[in-house]
């Protein structure tokens, strides 16, 4: 008994991880996340975190965060995360680097579709032809990217998007795009909605995480697949938050989560592309939001300055 409890006082405190409900969640963790703990025996504590609420994560008191660039930005701008000490962790390595956040992988937000309802892949304009292609159609229910998805059906360039939303009538042509096909959208709001829309029948496209189709694929549906041109390309990060237990502990474990062979293993179970450069060499040929061709990399200063007043404008389209 005593030489337990001598045991149990020498433990480290555990390692405390907010990792939002993403689809890769469990791959992250134990792909990314548990090396450190494995090599400290340090135990990983997950505290539930919707993504959402950035002033949710002080009563966390969480020694590492997992968020998108957006809320890096304003987290960083406002003094919520830490500034990182990029001597010690290469930033040239990383494709995604901040003053406050280090990357941990790409994702993208891509058109998925049926394999057997289709001949071709379909783009953008297709998901709005409802004329040649009837049926229902999935968009997440938010501004951000589908404001974007919009202005790509309607002819807009990748490399003009965000000059164009910043432009006087660019945001008026998204929703008027928009308004073409409102009657025909079922919203999603979790990201294995659409996946699970998709292999019911009940959408005919969709947009939807790239890293769906894996796990439909494991699921058994292999008919499913997803149109990587225009897709859309967000880097997600760690950051050691301000009030962090252990920020030293949560900078060792950011450091090896960014080992290339560990990105390259998350990268080929879930699909989402690889944060550092050198884990590319690891990995066979093929589409991922690190390299696929006319891809959009979202512009998270953009959605920085501007989701509070779109968002509130796109749920007043909404309600219409």
């Amino acid at each position: 008994m005593l030489a337990a409890l001598v045991l149990a006082a020498a433990a480290p405190p555990p390692l405390v991880v907010a990792v939002p409900p993403v689809p890769a969640h469990d791959a992250l963790i134990r792909l990314l996340l548990k090396p450190y703990a494995d090599a400290t025996q340090t135990a990983l504590a997950a505290p539930v975190w919707t993504g959402s609420d950035l002033d949710g994560l002080k009563a966390l008191a969480a020694d590492l965060v997992l968020v998108d660039g957006e809320q890096l930005a304003v987290g960083c701008r406002s003094g919520q995360f830490r500034k990182l000490d990029w001597g010690h962790l290469n930033r040239d390595r990383y494709v995604v680097a901040g003053d406050c956040g280090a990357g941990a992988y790409l994702a993208a937000t891509t058109l998925a579709w049926d394999r057997d309802k289709f001949s071709t892949a379909p783009a953008w304009a297709d998901f709005w032809d409802v004329a040649r292609h009837p049926g229902r159609r999935g968009l997440q229910r938010t501004a951000r990217g589908t404001l974007e998805i919009a202005l790509l059906a309607d002819g807009v360039a990748v490399g003009d998007i965000y000059r164009t939303l910043r432009g006087a009538d660019g945001l008026d042509r998204a929703f008027r795009k928009l308004d073409q096909l409102k009657p025909y959208i079922q919203w999603w709001d979790t990201p294995s909605q659409p996946g699970q829309w998709l292999a019911a029948g009940k959408v005919l496209l969709t947009s939807a995480p790239a890293e769906m189709v894996p796990a439909a694929a494991a699921a058994g549906h292999k008919h499913l697949a997803v149109q990587w041109t225009a897709s859309l390309t967000r880097g997600m990060s760690f950051a050691l938050p301000q009030n962090a237990p252990d920020p030293a502990a949560g900078a060792i474990a950011l450091a090896i989560a960014g080992d290339p062979a560990r990105q390259a293993m998350l990268t080929s179970a879930t699909g989402l592309g690889p944060a550092v450069k050198d884990a590319a060499d690891l990995l066979p040929a093929g589409p991922r939001p690190d390299n696929a061709a006319g891809a959009l990399m979202m512009d998270d200063g953009f959605w920085a300055e501007n989701r509070a007043k779109l968002e509130q404008r796109f749920a007043a389209w909404l309600a219409k």
